[in-house]
């Protein structure tokens, strides 16, 4: 393992194995998994591609996958999911700084600040957010502009088929290739769109 990809693992030892632990999730290498209600929250430290000698960045990863959601979509939730298997995601960068941060870690780093600092985003914006995607309606608002099965199922899940209606028929004008695909599972669904 790279001095770096150490370096980062002792920012996850240091501070957010303990506050994901206490939260409820179980650690599998950097990913966090929480079983809930309707399926999972998901917690995960990327490195960055570019990670070479001693200077580096790294990014905190949340994700939820609905259950429910997924089925309706015709989805296959694995046993163990991935933080991209996720119905919703978001970088903690985001919620932080409003932008798609990056953590940078190096030599100088001071880990555990650093590791405090993941610790105390996570207690601020990351578990907020994970709560508040728990909700059908809420994922389906988020999902409103992304052309997908998923979005389509939210929006009957959160009980608004005219929106559900709406999406679809954008995806139908907006990818052409894959009309037969959404009006075989709209068949399979039971609906006469």
């Amino acid at each position: 393992m790279s001095e770096i990809g150490k370096k980062i693992d002792k920012v996850i030892k240091e501070g957010l194995s303990k506050i994901m632990k206490e939260n409820g999730f179980k650690k599998s290498g950097r990913t966090f998994l929480k079983k809930v209600e309707d399926g999972w929250h998901i917690v995960n430290v990327q490195s960055s591609s570019g990670n070479l000698g001693v200077d580096g960045k790294f990014s905190v990863n949340l994700g939820i996958i609905s259950n429910v959601i997924s089925e309706k979509s015709g989805l296959k939730i694995p046993l163990k999911p991935k933080e991209y298997d996720s119905t919703v995601r978001e970088r903690l960068g985001i919620l932080v700084h409003g932008n798609d941060y990056w953590w940078d870690i190096s030599d100088d780093t001071d880990i555990l600040n650093l590791a405090n600092e993941i610790s105390e985003n996570m207690s601020r914006y990351g578990f907020p957010w994970l709560q508040n995607y728990s909700s059908i309606k809420n994922i389906s608002d988020k999902l409103k502009q992304q052309p997908s099965l998923q979005s389509i199922s939210a929006a009957l899940l959160a009980g608004n088929e005219s929106e559900a209606k709406a999406r679809y028929d954008k995806i139908l004008l907006d990818r052409p290739a894959a009309k037969s695909m959404f009006k075989s599972w709209a068949r399979n669904s039971g609906l006469s769109w």
